[in-house]
């Protein structure tokens, strides 16, 4: 006795698919994607090298049109650009989120490898107890500047939710504006990290990080501004607002790195503390 029913996912897997058919889920196809489970339809039955030489680039670069489309429209047009995407125009673009990770993850990379110092360690002027507690806090947070960003998004998408609320943005729509836009910052930073390492832990590598500094917060003050174009404001105030969100998010960062940097350097901060309450007359610090 032989039975015959109408094949199901689960079981077209097991079963030889159809010249034309899904090679996944076994539904006929009619287009370019599967119209029940969305698998390319190109998809092969065998993987070969040359699956794997075009898979490597393509998961990178096009996710769609993929994180350099994304990019390109980060830098040259902000507030349109996160309007579409907020609209509901998603599909050229890459997720949020992993457009964060991969750019400060290659930052990281690059701090870890390179051994990058963004601060005048040859300043003779500067005690050796500052040296120290400086180089103690970049060898730690440059390798957790990725989860750092992302652990401080929680707070900085509250700052910009905060000066941009004439743009009716929600809470969850406020984390999607400050990922895009702080992801675009550290890719301004990231372009800059080659003449830092020509420049690594001297004056003009730290200046170098400086001027970075102020184009980012240039960037983030257009990004945010651009957002409130059609609420009414004036030019003037629409950037005010993009001003204090931006600044909002950076007197955050700077708050954490310290407190970080105070809990790396409380022995030494202890033992200065304590050498001074028993010398009160002696200028020495504790190396």
């Amino acid at each position: 006795m032989h039975a015959t029913s109408a094949s199901s996912p689960a079981t077209a897997a097991l079963i030889e698919p159809a010249p034309h058919a899904c090679l996944n889920c076994g539904t006929a196809l009619h287009d370019e994607f599967c119209a029940h489970c969305g698998q390319p339809a190109n998809t092969h039955r065998r993987i070969t090298l040359g699956h794997w030489l075009h898979d490597i680039p393509h998961s990178i670069w096009h996710v769609d049109k993929g994180l350099p489309y994304t990019l390109q429209q980060m830098l040259r047009r902000p507030g349109p650009t996160l309007q579409r995407y907020l609209a509901g125009q998603r599909a050229q673009f890459f997720r949020p989120l992993s457009y964060l990770l991969i750019i400060t993850g290659l930052i990281t990379f690059m701090y870890v490898v390179l051994h990058l110092r963004p601060y005048n360690a040859q300043d003779p002027s500067i005690p050796a107890a500052l040296q120290g507690a400086q180089e103690r806090f970049i060898s730690v947070f440059s390798k957790y500047i990725n989860w750092f960003t992302v652990a401080l998004l929680p707070l900085t998408s509250a700052v910009v939710r905060l000066f941009l609320r004439r743009g009716g943005f929600n809470y969850a729509e406020s984390i999607t504006v400050a990922t895009f836009v702080t992801g675009t910052s550290h890719f301004l930073t990231l372009l800059v990290l080659p003449v830092l390492y020509l420049l690594n832990g001297t004056r003009s590598g730290q200046m170098l990080m400086a001027g970075v500094m102020l184009l980012t917060l240039a960037y983030q003050t257009w990004a945010y501004g651009s957002l409130l174009q059609g609420t009414g404001l004036s030019v003037v105030g629409r950037y005010l607002r993009g001003w204090a969100a931006a600044m909002g998010g950076y007197l955050i960062t700077w708050t954490i790195a310290t407190f970080i940097m105070i809990m790396l350097n409380r022995e030494q901060i202890q033992a200065f503390i304590k050498h001074k309450t028993q010398h009160p007359t002696q200028s020495v610090s504790p190396r």
